[in-house]
């Protein structure tokens, strides 16, 4: 690799060569082509959730859902054999509200993925695999889960709500596979593990192959050309719903303001009407 400034193949230009070479797992580019691999998001899950029969049947990354006011890009969202959906979420240096991003990305999914109009025992199980550089939580772990829970004398008990969270990290090293795994996140260059072959297969393609290199190239570009115009966008949709909003609220408010008015004129005739029997 000439001063480490052109790729193996030689197709790619010097600058962009020196951007794409220092992708990591971790980072939006890369890991939204990795994402795109069933078996690595599976390879993934299987791994961090110590789930063995975990199953993907289906991913979708960058898959944009919006609520009333805000919308979200969510990294991957995975629909799993047993009906769950498994949104998997990277962060790496945006440390502001964690708990509530992750708890917004679980009710988005929940209120996007539930049929119009089902009964509430149809809201699909959610989980939300939070990956982050940093312990968001702060408690030394690699990975917690966390769930609701009901007190009871002073205790807490958990609860089965369909709603599972798990929070990981690449900072926390306890020796465990978990760690090993997300340890990887942090590699620029190709590797191979053999704990973790889908994910290794996919970095040495995207890595060390000229088609792989090619395709990262091409969705770097397009991943900071829609940044900087979903940013624009993002802006202009949510100024609209909650123009939109304030628009519905006025109206309503017009609404009980002359209901509240004929009401007191209905009074008020009563009133008279007593007065002059």
């Amino acid at each position: 690799m000439a001063n480490g400034t052109q790729s193996k193949s030689g197709v790619l230009d010097p600058e962009t060569y020196a951007k794409v070479k220092d992708l990591r797992i971790i980072d939006d580019a890369l890991f939204r082509l990795m994402a795109s691999r069933k078996d690595v998001c599976q390879e993934i899950l299987r791994n961090l959730l110590d789930d063995d029969n975990l199953e993907v049947i289906e991913v979708t990354p960058q898959d944009e859902m919006v609520s009333l006011f805000r919308g979200v890009i969510l990294d991957a969202l995975c629909k799993l054999s047993d009906g769950q959906y498994c949104n998997i979420e990277m962060q790496k240096n945006d440390k502001e509200n964690d708990l509530k991003r992750v708890r917004f990305h679980a009710s988005i999914v929940t209120t996007n993925k539930t049929p119009k109009g089902s009964d509430f025992s149809q809201i699909p199980n959610v989980k939300v695999l939070y990956i982050s550089t940093y312990d968001a939580l702060g408690n030394n772990q690699t990975v917690t889960h966390v769930s609701r829970c009901q007190r009871i004398e002073g205790k807490y008990y958990p609860i089965n709500d369909g709603e599972d969270i798990i929070f990981a990290n690449t900072e926390i090293d306890d020796d465990t596979k978990h760690s090993r795994l997300l340890k990887l996140f942090l590699k620029s260059e190709s590797f191979y593990d053999e704990m973790f072959p889908a994910l290794s297969e996919a970095m040495k393609f995207y890595k060390e192959t000229e088609r792989g290199q090619e395709t990262v190239s091409e969705v770097t570009k397009e991943w900071f050309n829609e940044g900087v115009a979903a940013e624009r966008i993002n802006t202009e949709k949510e100024k609209k719903r909650a123009d939109e909003a304030e628009k519905r609220a006025v109206s309503e408010k017009k609404r009980a303001d002359a209901l509240e008015k004929k009401l007191n004129e209905l009074k008020k005739k009563l009133r008279t009407e007593e007065k002059t029997k």
